[in-house]
């Protein structure tokens, strides 16, 4: 799997790429509120349904985390919030299958370092999949911000990165994730890394103005 699995960063310099509207246009339902970060790694306390904090001591080993509720079709948005000076050697953030390991040697990205994930590393920007990189992401960027949203397109295989006000693009494609069922997944090497991610619910596509229902 994952032979089909391709990098689509932004080149450095290249023009402002704009968000697909389904990014803008989410729907959320009461039943998400029960979802957070459920499967971890021993290297990790849970805070609360959506912040985890790395409480392995040292760096030798790369911890990660997956989402309770996994996707298999759909356009879903999730907030992360993870600090650059928390994010260690190799932090990685990304989906995988529920086969996906949740610890790695430190040396390695986590999401991305077998064939049951694929995620990019927030240190060295590497896109990686099946333990191979497959290229560098955000191009325009020294490193994706502390606050971002990661878009997950499981009708074309696609995971794309952005902010309120900018879109990043896509980091990966791949065709042999469509009909895949997957969780969001992160992973941290520094102790005391605390990590935060929301879901925010689905991508909608919406034709024509978006108009309140006057009474």
């Amino acid at each position: 799997m994952g032979s089909g699995a391709s990098s689509n960063e932004p080149r450095d310099g290249a023009e402002i790429i704009e968000s697909p509207s389904w990014t803008r246009t989410v729907m959320f339902s009461q039943r998400y509120y029960a979802d957070g970060l459920q499967t971890l790694s021993k290297g990790f306390a849970k805070i609360n349904n959506n912040t985890i904090v790395r409480t392995r001591a040292g760096n030798g080993v790369s911890d990660g985390a997956k989402w309770s509720r996994p996707f298999r079709r759909g356009k879903h948005v999730f907030e992360i919030v993870f600090p650059r000076q928390m994010r260690g050697k190799h932090a990685s953030v990304g989906i995988g299958l529920k086969k996906a390991a949740l610890v790695s040697d430190c040396n390695k990205t986590l999401v991305g370092s077998d064939e049951h994930s694929w995620g990019v590393d927030l240190v060295t920007k590497e896109v990686c999949h099946n333990k191979q990189k497959i290229g560098k992401f955000p191009g325009i960027l020294t490193s994706l911000p502390d606050r971002f949203y990661m878009y997950i397109d499981m009708d074309v295989g696609s995971l794309l990165f952005g902010q309120e006000d900018k879109f990043f693009g896509v980091a990966l494609t791949d065709e042999h994730l469509v009909g895949s069922v997957v969780y969001p997944m992160v992973s941290a090497t520094q102790t005391g890394a605390a990590i935060t991610v929301v879901y925010r619910g689905k991508g909608k596509h919406i034709d024509g103005p978006i108009r309140k229902k006057r009474r």
